[in-house]
């Protein structure tokens, strides 16, 4: 059977190092944990690099994907060789991570972490989450990005995370394919060292819940987006200290794309409406609310809010339809408190992937449906424009949407036309 595998991955065009992934040594009764690396070769696991172009099992000491963008090496921690050295860079989407044939981890949820050591030397215009990935849509995304930021530059640091920080204890964790992903992004570099799942262990690291993450005030630190949200933020706040403005228009990227890819149709349709729009491209329901708790409804009175929020929420983190929903519910509670005689428009989140089954849309979907009765129980105004943006069947095409995320002029105009309603109903008819 090994050898079949090995004979399977160089058909794909793969090499494999092979990396140690077996129990320790414990007292009887007691349940074995699982290393995943301490710098030994084992035929149980697999260590893996990958971008959003290439992936590459490796072999030896080292190793570069065709595209140079990931490399890897070992280095010497506490012995020869017991360490491992990532660069990365000018990749969206990247990392390493470990491969085994199936592990079964589910009796360690409960009170198992994930531990190992690591050594930051460059994270600042780069992102790192630790992913455990199982069965689809199971994974939680653990953000690393601010820590490391923290301990960049500081030595050796040992973390432990609690496992169910990771997974959801309801899937099923009985056949675990890549129990340790690094996901990496921009440019950076990191050494890791003795990767160990541990049956009983004492965590360091916090362990957010879904629901904490979305409803926390948060500026959204990304390595792409340091460079503009607070000067865009800074921008926005004088905007609305003019008091001008009679619609205001809330979300992210693609509310943000009437400035750039729909400028055009919405100086077409509301030219005469002054406008202030608050989308930031990225960002997830705790930015919104970290903005408008900072100025960026001072002194307004608008006549209308429109308001779509949360596909960020599923694509960075797979949040769940309740978070996602009560991240909305405190949004909302702050544009009561800002501006009460606003009226409020809530937009079912608009669709994303090709297909029905994606589960990013089936996520955002569930998201809507609470979105849309926390609209009825509060007596706002709903509106769902998704139907305009796919055909009879449900696909989602690229002459929509070409990155099936983002409109285009296209999808622009689809979704002015049927704004243009309420905008007319509550802006220029008041």
């Amino acid at each position: 059977m090994e050898s079949n595998n090995k004979l399977w991955l160089a058909a794909l065009g793969f090499t494999s190092l092979l990396v140690a992934c077996v129990p320790e040594a414990t007292t009887v009764n007691q349940q074995a944990n699982i290393v995943l690396y301490q710098g030994q070769n084992s035929d149980s696991a697999k260590l893996g690099i990958k971008s959003h172009q290439h992936e590459l099992a490796v072999v030896g000491d080292f190793a570069e994907l065709p595209d140079g963008l990931v490399s890897i090496k070992t280095i010497d921690k506490d012995k020869q060789k017991d360490a491992l050295l990532l660069n990365f860079k000018d990749s969206w989407s990247s990392g390493l991570y470990f491969n085994s044939d199936g592990l079964d981890i589910s009796s360690y949820v409960a009170t198992g972490t994930v531990e190992f050591d690591l050594r930051v030397d460059d994270i600042q215009q780069g992102k790192l989450d630790l992913v455990v990935n199982c069965e689809q849509n199971c994974q939680h995304v653990y953000r690393l990005r601010e820590w490391a930021q923290e301990h960049q530059d500081k030595g050796w640091q040992h973390l432990s995370i609690p496992l169910k920080c990771l997974v959801d204890a309801k899937a099923d964790l009985t056949q675990v394919t890549k129990p340790f992903n690094f996901s990496t992004g921009g440019k950076g570099q990191l050494a890791l060292a003795n990767v160990v799942i541990k049956a009983q262990g004492q965590a360091n690291q916090p362990c957010h819940t879904a629901t904490q993450l979305a409803t926390t005030p948060a500026t959204l630190n990304e390595y792409w987006s340091v460079d503009w949200w607070m000067p865009r933020h800074a921008q926005k706040v004088e905007q609305a200290q003019l008091g001008q403005a009679q619609l205001v228009m809330i979300g992210d990227s693609i509310t943000h794309g009437w400035e750039n890819d729909g400028k055009a149709v919405w100086d077409k349709h509301f030219s005469d409406i002054n406008t202030l729009n608050l989308g930031y491209s990225g960002d997830r329901t705790e930015n919104v609310l970290w903005r408008l708790q900072h100025d960026e409804l001072a002194n307004l009175q608008p006549k209308l809010v429109v308001m779509m929020i949360g596909t960020n929420n599923t694509g960075h983190r797979m949040d769940n339809p309740e978070a996602i929903a009560a991240g909305v519910s405190k949004i909302l509670d702050e544009l009561k408190s800002q501006i009460p005689g606003a009226k409020v428009l809530l937009l079912a989140i608009f669709p994303r992937d090709a297909t029905v089954d994606s589960l990013a849309r089936i996520n955002n979907q569930q998201a809507t449906d609470l979105i849309e009765q926390m609209a009825q129980q509060r007596g706002l105004l709903f509106a769902n424009f998704n139907a305009g943006f796919l055909t009879d069947d449900g696909t989602l095409t690229t002459e929509m949407m070409p990155d099936l995320l983002h409109p285009k002029a296209l999808g622009y105009e689809v979704w002015a036309e049927q704004l243009e309603p309420f905008i007319n109903q509550y802006v220029r008819q008041q």
